[in-house]
């Protein structure tokens, strides 16, 4: 065992700290790009959204757009997953910021008027499809930079924290960009944040082979999703908390799918809708900070009580209440959303490193349907009820799926994978 690794075990049987994560050069490195390359994209959504509307007065059209850039999140997740286990996961980040930014960059130089919409479109399709393989890609070379479980699982939390962050401050600094300069400057500033990711890779993020025997077969790549998808549903662990995962993802974006629909309803301002959405998401990103400063052991203990917390303070949505009792609800339901973060981890630690890119990818992959669909069912009931039932209703949807979970839940055997991913390194 090297001295690094005899320093990273010691943190991993204390409680890791922020500072322990960040002094892990690679890691470090992984983070600003991720901050760089997220906050440009949400900007770029935002811009391109803007721009549909102010060229054809439809908001469903600027609507269409976010629907597209999560379109690639659940089909490619699960059909490029597998090439994060036959490629250099480095080589397939960088190749991804590379092809996001070269599109990007057309995407800006096309967006001007007379450009007919459905090219728009069809450049932003591509750019996104890289998205998912280079999260696959990421998530499965996490444990091989950060060395430990603690490490790890702390280090997800910072990610995902991160990640909300971006979504929260990138949708707000998108308008305010696009206000002050135009939408075509807004995609610029997108293609120069993954050129900028796609540099800080190089520099902090050194070469890995690849797990598996690389392949230009694409019947070995459905061979690969056919067997991660067997992996993943053949360890009871892993498979309880995927099935977790999924069956909360309609619950999980109840709040933000109708936010706008219940402050109109109160007869509020599409102001408070805003701050409801984004007091869910700061709820969410401050969460994954508590939680990932537990240990590993201590946050899969936490995963069905917190499951359990997110679906509660919806319930009294349908009391309508006061709209600052109604944001503080939801900004904890928000906090308890973070049971998602070890549920994800330990999902990839569980997995031999030569299988992640393809169960990762499987598992993001039914969750973004799934998360997409919330939105669609949770908006379509909203309709013809109300937004307040509405969000009721998937509260009392995410109870009963925890009260399966709990009945079904391996307790003693995650507690004891859990306990010896604490003792053992990547």
């Amino acid at each position: 065992m090297t001295v690094g690794s005899e320093r990273r075990g010691s943190r991993a049987r204390q409680q890791v700290r922020l500072r322990d994560v960040l002094s892990v050069r690679e890691y470090r490195g992984m983070l600003l790009a991720q901050l760089a390359s997220e906050a440009g994209d949400q900007i770029a959504r935002v811009a391109l959204a803007l721009l549909v509307l102010s060229h054809t007065g439809s908001p469903l059209l600027a609507a269409t757009t976010f629907a597209i850039s999560i379109v690639p999140g659940f089909v490619g997740s699960a059909l490029l997953g597998p090439i994060a286990d036959r490629f250099s996961r480095r080589a397939l980040m960088l190749g991804a910021d590379f092809v996001r930014a070269v599109i990007v960059a057309i995407l800006a130089l096309m967006a001007v008027p007379g450009t007919p919409l459905w090219v728009l479109f069809a450049l932003l399709l591509l750019a996104e499809f890289a998205t998912p393989l280079f999260a696959s890609a990421r998530a499965a070379t996490t444990p091989e930079v950060l060395g430990t479980a603690g490490l790890v699982t702390y280090g997800s939390a910072v990610s995902s924290s991160l990640s909300m962050a971006n979504q929260a401050i990138g949708l707000v600094a998108g308008g305010i960009i696009v206000q002050v300069t135009s939408p075509r400057s807004a995609l610029f500033l997108d293609a120069v944040s993954f050129a900028v990711s796609f540099v800080i890779l190089v520099l902090y993020l050194r070469p890995r082979p690849a797990t598996l025997e690389a392949t230009q077969s694409i019947l070995v790549i459905l061979g690969d999703l056919r067997r991660g998808w067997t992996v993943l549903m053949a360890d009871r662990s892993r498979r309880s908390l995927v099935m977790l995962a999924w069956g909360m993802s309609l619950p999980l974006v109840a709040p933000e799918a109708v936010g706008l629909a219940y402050t109109r309803g109160q007869g509020l301002g599409d102001s408070w809708g805003g701050l409801l959405m984004a007091g869910v998401v700061t709820g969410a990103a401050a969460g994954a900070l508590l939680v990932g400063r537990r240990r590993p052991r201590d946050q899969i203990e936490l995963v069905l009580p917190m499951a359990i917390a997110m679906s509660l303070p919806l319930l009294v949505t349908g009391l309508e209440p006061n709209i600052v009792i109604v944001l503080v609800l939801w900004t904890l339901s928000g906090m308890a959303q973070a049971f998602l973060v070890p549920v994800m981890t330990f999902t990839t630690l569980l997995t031999a490193n030569e299988q992640r890119g393809a169960v990762v990818g499987i598992a993001g992959s039914l969750f973004g349907l799934l998360t997409a669909s919330g939105y669609l069912v949770t908006g379509w009931i909203a309709t013809v009820t109300s937004p307040a039932f509405a969000v009721v209703l998937m509260a009392v949807v995410g109870l009963a799926v925890v009260s399966v979970c709990f009945i079904t839940w391996p307790g003693r055997e995650l507690r004891d994978a859990v306990v010896r991913l604490e003792s053992s390194s990547f």
